[in-house]
């Protein structure tokens, strides 16, 4: 039933991206838990998603070790509530996508993903806190 749903969304959500030359983004963020099972209920988790346009850069930090640079460029923010999916209609190119879920947690997990023409990307944030 789920599936059904969500191509029914895309479906009516495609047509302005493909349009315009466009793709889209959609999808939604999973819920953060050390040992990966979401709380009944709750497929995707609440959280305001940050759109950065670029890549993930490595900078190092010391002697064997390194520190993860996010893009600096926001292109794009939405909130979404419990079990809601983003969209985000965004130019070709690499972007990454950054959730943030609400006070108190300062989990920030992400993900990265290259955005075609007239193409809609399903990718979902991944639970980091395994």
């Amino acid at each position: 039933m789920f599936v059904l749903v969500l191509a029914a969304m895309l479906n009516s959500a495609c047509a302005p991206a493909l349009q315009s030359g466009n793709g889209l983004v959609v999808g939604g963020v999973d819920p953060c838990s050390g040992l990966g099972f979401a709380p009944p209920g709750e497929r995707y988790e609440a959280a305001t998603v940050t759109v950065r346009e670029g890549h993930i850069s490595w900078e190092p930090a010391g002697p064997g070790s390194s520190t993860m640079i996010l893009p600096k460029v926001v292109s794009a923010r939405q909130t979404v509530s419990t079990n809601e999916l983003y969209r985000f209609t965004l130019a070709p190119g690499d972007y990454v996508l950054e959730a943030q879920f609400p006070p108190p947690s300062n989990v920030t997990p992400f993900t990265a993903v290259t955005v075609k023409a007239g193409v809609t990307a399903v990718v979902d944030i991944p639970n980091m806190c395994k």
